[in-house]
């Protein structure tokens, strides 16, 4: 028996490493989102209230490595004060997945750009101060642990920047951490 062990230790290594990649294919995905935002104007950089939230997309993993797919994120109101800030977004995203060997986990890297909007109000006099719709632009880093075929784990970091505005001269930018899984 004992002359086995290292033989089973050897087959338990390579069935625990056999979803070494992301997986191809068609992908649902749900994240819990924590939300970090500042404003930008001047020479003056301000954090607004900032509520989690969550996010959930769909991707195609195509044979090369590479995803495509659309995310929707919003979160609820926050309120710090007399302020309130509220905001949703719609991104077309690109990533790239590094395969690694024997490790289960993938790091993968990408771009994003979309549509969002961002509510700024002055609870104290009642009219909102900045309601805008942006276009965002930004870039993700994540890992993704693939468990199974069906399934997977995400974590990642999102940096969406708001500066292309249509009438605003202040530039939002948001800091997202989401951890959420992946169903293929």
């Amino acid at each position: 028996m004992r002359r086995f062990l290292p033989l089973l230790a050897a087959a338990a290594l390579t069935a625990a490493a056999a979803p070494v990649s992301a997986q191809s294919g068609f992908a649902l995905k749900g994240h819990f989102l924590y939300n970090q935002s500042t404003a930008e104007e001047a020479d003056r950089t301000d954090d607004l209230p900032s509520e989690d939230g969550f996010s959930l997309g769909a991707e195609l993993v195509l044979p090369m490595n590479i995803g495509v797919g659309v995310s929707a994120y919003a979160n609820g109101r926050a309120r710090e004060a007399d302020v309130e800030t509220q905001s949703f977004g719609l991104l077309a995203e690109a990533n790239y997945f590094f395969d690694l060997p024997i490790i289960p986990i993938t790091p993968y890297a990408g771009v994003h750009a979309g549509l969002g909007r961002f509510t700024y109000e002055d609870i104290g006099n009642g009219e909102p101060e900045i309601e805008d719709s942006r276009t965002q632009l930004g870039f993700q880093v994540g890992l993704r642990w693939q468990l199974t075929r069906m399934f997977g784990i995400d974590a990642q970091y999102r940096r969406v920047s708001d500066s292309a505005s249509d009438s605003q001269s202040i530039d939002l930018e948001r800091n997202q951490v989401m951890v959420g899984v992946t169903l293929f």
